[in-house]
């Protein structure tokens, strides 16, 4: 589905639909300018959302030999076909972070770490085993581009339009929000989303996402927005109101993990997670899809992480495993 969301600039949005997944589809947004277009962001690699994408950029007749394509962050929803991009010659913009880390992952990397680090908190191996078909591994990018590296406070000039960089970490340590301005429009991608909660899980380059992501709600809080423009479902005016509430989730969720940690000391990570409030429709834990448990699990240590850096939880290593208690 595409719909026109703003004249002058142009703001269209293409609707690329992302099959079996719970977040049912990413918004790829067109900026079409009087001599160039910009694309933010793709969906996955694969053939369903490449022919979202593409019949949605021949409709509004966007040539990619005068296309600009700007990467959010690099989770492969929003970053799968840029190697389309990529082959017509398309500029690509990207944070220098992200895209670094998404070399990293092409070799299985940064996948091993995780699956390393997930074993240590006690997640069984068979459990692993089963993310060896999570989308986000499945249809990511073939990383055989180039990109135009930006960062916090850039003013790049993308479809005859100056747009602003925000760099927003948390969710990727190198997410990257834009702005205009004048029009008061704010692209959030992944950073505020508004009837889903952004997934914030640990990182091997970034200490204390959670915190982090925190941080980075509380820089955009004031930014005069008339129009949010998220990476996923509908979006909103007030970006306020919605930072408020994603904070007061994150304090219920912290809260959780102090509580069933003192009623129930030295659990592991992997442990405590089925304990905590999921919004599965009713599934209980060993209900809940390999990739959902996966982004549970990830959810899960990046609170831990933030407890035991602010001293509210105390970490021991016992037999090659960490287990948590109240500090």
């Amino acid at each position: 589905m595409i719909q026109q969301l703003f004249h002058n600039p142009d703001i269209y949005q293409i609707e690329v639909d992302l099959p079996d997944n719970p977040l049912k589809y990413l918004n790829s947004y067109v900026v079409k300018g009087k001599m160039h277009n910009l694309v933010i962001d793709t969906g996955f690699n694969r053939p369903e959302c490449q022919k979202a994408l593409f019949d949605g950029l021949q409709e509004l007749d966007v040539d990619l030999q005068c296309t600009d394509l700007f990467l959010t962050h690099l989770h492969a929803d929003h970053t799968g076909l840029v190697g389309a991009f990529a082959t017509a010659g398309c500029p690509i913009y990207m944070h220098g972070i992200d895209y670094t880390y998404l070399k990293d992952s092409a070799d299985g990397t940064t996948w091993r770490f995780t699956e390393q680090n997930f074993m240590r908190e006690g997640m069984p191996a068979a459990d692993i085993e089963k993310q060896f078909s999570n989308q986000a591994r499945k249809y990511s990018p073939q990383i055989n581009f180039s990109v135009k590296t930006v960062s916090d406070g850039d003013m790049v000039r993308l479809a005859d339009t100056d747009f602003h960089v925000i760099h927003t970490p948390g969710h990727t340590k190198g997410l990257c929000c834009l702005y205009l301005p004048k029009q008061e429009i704010f692209f959030t991608s992944d950073h505020i989303l508004f009837d889903i909660t952004p997934n914030i899980q640990i990182w091997s380059n970034m200490r204390d996402a959670l915190e982090q992501y925190l941080q980075s709600l509380d820089k955009v809080y004031q930014l005069p927005v008339q129009l949010a423009l998220p990476g996923h479902r509908k979006g909103n005016i007030s970006i306020a109101g919605r930072i408020d509430e994603i904070k007061e989730h994150h304090r219920n969720r912290l809260q959780e993990i102090l509580d069933i940690v003192k009623t129930q000391p030295h659990m592991t990570a992997f442990e405590i997670a089925p304990h905590l409030t999921w919004s599965m429709r009713g599934k209980k834990w060993n209900e809940f899809p390999p990739t959902q448990k996966w982004f549970a699990m990830g959810e899960t240590l990046a609170h831990i992480e933030y407890l035991v850096h602010h001293g509210r939880l105390a970490k021991e290593e016992r037999n090659g495993v960490f287990l948590y208690a109240l500090a």
